[in-house]
């Protein structure tokens, strides 16, 4: 959510109570093999921590590595206390799939560089990940595929396009379109309940074309991008009444300001990179089987936008092996919600929804094992 002169803050504020009722954290004793592992990838430049779960029968298993969703977060994808990852992993493991979750770089035992980091670089990680199991004789070779949530689905269409060998993917809440698509619905549709349809189109206006700036010139300095939104905040504010600048607090910013305070910000080069990126280059050449999943009622990777584009690329690549699902009544987190909102993740005793698990296992056995 863009913050500057939106009285807005709230939306982002997650609700200070919460529940530390997490029943369905995996507990020891466990009924399978738990791993702590560490390993580098190829240059040495990254350090990464995980735990690899598998059965204790016979192997090798198929395995599935898990990857995270924005920000940096333990293995567990640790989120309020709930550890989706964990869940996942418990669940599948159980049923003869081995699973290898990662701590992203700086969190827990991984060590690698965050500030100059993109999602192209988080894909190392997982292509370093994959090395890793290639040397376990616990693992079937042939069956490696990859879970990604949020971010993470993106990230595994990327990690296709240079290991094809991969086996399966499937897609939790993941993107089918670029990041300037997904920002401009977050960033402009808690606004519409919030002021009159000229006020929120205007801001939706401004917010279009800064993200498309950064999206069509991501190439260039960030300089010459923040010079462009300097002279589309001057020609927009200059177009616009009081009775729209009032409300949207925007009467006493300058170009300088909003350039400074909210473009520069999206200039990092992970979000820069984001915004700027398709998803469709990575979808458009990925053959191995696909299950994509989507809570109904997320309002951070909106199902109908995503899904529907997702499928498109995958059948630009003659992709026939493709499932998808979106589940009603659940969240960005696959939490069975009441009001649905961020806030309220925090405040669910519901990790991750049973019937997702159930829908992942089965579709893993008829595909994988």
């Amino acid at each position: 959510m863009r913050k500057l002169f939106l009285a807005l803050t709230g939306i982002l504020s997650v609700a200070q109570a919460q529940t530390n009722n997490r029943p369905q954290t995996p507990k020891p004793p466990f009924h399978y093999n738990v791993d702590s592992v560490e390993y580098d990838n190829t240059e040495k430049t990254v350090h990464l921590g995980a735990t690899l779960t598998y059965p204790k029968t016979k192997g090798p298993f198929p395995v599935a590595i898990m990857i995270t969703g924005s920000g940096l977060q333990d293995r567990d994808e640790t989120i309020f206390n709930h550890k989706p990852f964990a869940v996942i992993a418990d669940y599948l493991t159980n049923h003869g799939i081995a699973v290898l979750r990662v701590d992203d770089r700086n969190i827990g035992k991984s060590k690698g560089d965050v500030l100059n980091a993109s999602s192209a670089d988080f894909a190392n990680d997982v292509e370093a990940s994959i090395h890793y199991l290639l040397t376990r004789k616990e693992i079937n070779k042939r069956k490696i595929g990859l879970i990604g949530h949020s971010e993470g689905g993106f990230i595994a269409p990327l990690v296709y396009t240079r290991w094809p060998h991969l086996s399966f993917i499937i897609s939790l809440a993941g993107t089918g379109v670029s990041g300037a698509e997904i920002l401009l619905k977050q960033q402009t549709d808690p606004l519409k309940n919030a002021v009159n349809g000229d006020t929120y189109n205007a801001f939706y206006s401004l917010t279009k074309q800064t993200l498309q700036i950064i999206h069509d010139h991501a190439n260039e300095n960030d300089s010459l991008i923040l010079d462009r939104a300097k002279e589309l905040f001057a020609s927009w504010k200059n177009g616009l009444p009081d009775s729209i600048l009032t409300p949207l607090n925007a009467k006493k910013v300058t170009p300088e300001i909003y350039a400074d305070f909210q473009v520069k910000a999206e200039l990092k080069p992970w979000l820069k990179y984001f915004i700027a990126t398709e998803p469709d280059l990575f979808w458009s050449k990925v053959k191995c089987p696909v299950l994509v999943l989507n809570g109904e009622k997320d309002i951070q990777v909106y199902p109908e936008q995503n899904v529907s584009a997702i499928t498109a690329s995958l059948n630009k690549a003659g992709n026939k092996n493709v499932t998808t699902k979106i589940f009603p009544g659940l969240n960005h987190l696959f939490q069975h919600c009441t009001k649905c909102t961020i806030q309220e993740y925090a405040q669910l005793s519901e990790t991750f929804a049973p019937e997702v698990l159930e829908v992942m296992n089965n579709w893993l056995i008829s595909k994988i094992l």
